[in-house]
């Protein structure tokens, strides 16, 4: 299937019109540590107080995305305005998605169509909540490019793109930290397949790259906690209200919870702590608490640990409507299912999916569940799933087919489906 620019254009709109047909949950206002800080960026020039209390200097979020909102707020100025103004960007970033899976599909499979099955689920079926107080979408269509990008440029050697591939990795992990591990595992792909030229002089590139991109925020950091940390340091604190004698393993059920008890947010005199004590120095105490906690209360540590785990594949009935539990436990398991067959199939690209589904959601395992956790990389189970159902569509036709650019013609046998003379 050759790429079409206007089934881009179509794509994009569908992505963007149907997110937008979620506005009525989009939530504004108090309670989300991404609009104070942004707040307090645009009306103070300080990345300080996320908890709508004086709390000082923080740290508690990547700096990217804050910043993002601040400007919106500087240029729009009415609150109408900023919550308009990034409600559209949220769904043009959903818009660009959706339109980026096919491209994405024909980067692991040289087969746009699995791409084409992922859009039509992601645009059809509620596998994802609109979400303006996160840069969860933003990172997704992000990680997508740079998988995009980084295949292209590396394979050409050159200083030029080593460094634009360290700055790139650096620029998301400044959006969400997260964003680092699929990066690195990317990047490990490539070596592994062989397509990074010139692999210790671009990995050394890369790496000096990146660790520029991420120094003014680390200086910045230093100078007002006096501390090294790794862009946030809000650990403690999310291992201790996840982890404690009243805790739920979701947001919203441990908002009357552990959140009451032990969230700055919720908590007066948790914010007071934190601006006696300063944040960095709060959250190595809340870290200390929530690991003794862990020690002495392995079992029930371990419950919270599996609940954590199921809700973040089947999604809890609390905090979503019912249309999108569904919608989001028929893509896991077409996910999964999806990658089962590819590792059956021996498909190399399959290597890095799993180790991706495997991997980045450890930590979240940790914390409380929350559905936007699973954006940034909700583009991994959408190609997996589109991957799937194409599979299906031909053992039903049983016909022989044509499996894309660069493709010899093959049977609908499930071990040949998608064969290439040199697969990924």
């Amino acid at each position: 299937m050759e790429r079409n620019p206007v089934v881009d254009i179509l794509l994009f709109l569908a992505g963007f019109l149907s997110i937008g047909l979620q506005f009525h949950n989009a939530r504004f206002g108090g309670g989300f540590e991404t609009f104070a800080v942004a707040r307090n960026l645009a009306e103070h020039g300080e990345f300080a107080n996320p908890f709508d209390a004086v709390t000082g200097p923080s740290a508690h979020l990547a700096p990217l995305f804050p910043l993002f909102l601040a400007i919106l707020i500087k240029l729009f100025r009415t609150p109408q305005g900023f919550a308009t103004a990034i409600s559209l960007f949220t769904m043009a970033a959903h818009g660009l998605h959706a339109a980026l899976l096919p491209r994405i599909s024909d980067l692991f499979f040289h087969d746009r169509r699995p791409g084409m099955w992922a859009a039509i689920i992601v645009t059809i079926l509620p596998v994802i909540y609109f979400f303006p107080h996160s840069e969860g979408i933003f990172c997704a269509a992000g990680l997508m490019l740079f998988c995009l990008v980084t295949d292209r440029r590396l394979s050409r050697g050159g200083a030029g793109g080593a460094m634009f591939t360290g700055l790139f990795a650096g620029l998301l992990t400044l959006l969400n930290p997260t964003c680092l591990l699929v990066c690195g595992l990317w990047l490990a792909y490539l070596l592994w397949r062989h397509r990074i030229a010139f692999a210790v002089r671009s990995t050394i590139l890369i790496a000096v790259a990146f660790v520029v991109t991420l120094t003014p925020w680390t200086w910045r950091n230093y100078e007002e906690f006096n501390a090294f940390f790794f862009v946030r340091d809000n650990l403690g604190l999310e291992l201790c209200v996840a982890n404690n004698d009243v805790a739920q393993p979701g947001v919203v059920r441990n908002m009357p919870a552990g959140l009451r008890l032990y969230h700055p947010a919720s908590a007066p005199a948790e914010a007071e702590l934190v601006r006696q004590m300063g944040e960095v120095e709060y959250n190595r105490m809340r870290m200390r608490v929530a690991l003794h906690w862990i020690r002495t209360h392995p079992a029930h540590f371990a419950v919270l640990t599996l609940t954590r785990f199921c809700f973040f594949w089947f999604p809890d009935a609390e905090g979503i409507t019912p249309v999108h539990g569904w919608g989001i436990a028929f893509l896991t398991i077409s996910a999964f299912t999806g990658l089962a067959l590819m590792l059956r199939r021996r498909r190399r690209i399959a290597v890095f999916l799993a180790a991706v589904l495997a991997i980045y959601p450890a930590l979240f395992y940790l914390v409380e569940v929350d559905p936007r956790y699973r954006t940034p990389i909700l583009w991994i189970p959408l190609v997996s799933a589109g991957y799937l159902l194409l599979s299906a569509l031909y053992a039903v036709q049983r016909k022989p087919l044509l499996t894309g650019v660069g493709m010899q013609p093959v049977s609908s046998s499930p071990n040949l489906l998608f064969q290439r003379r040199t697969p990924r």
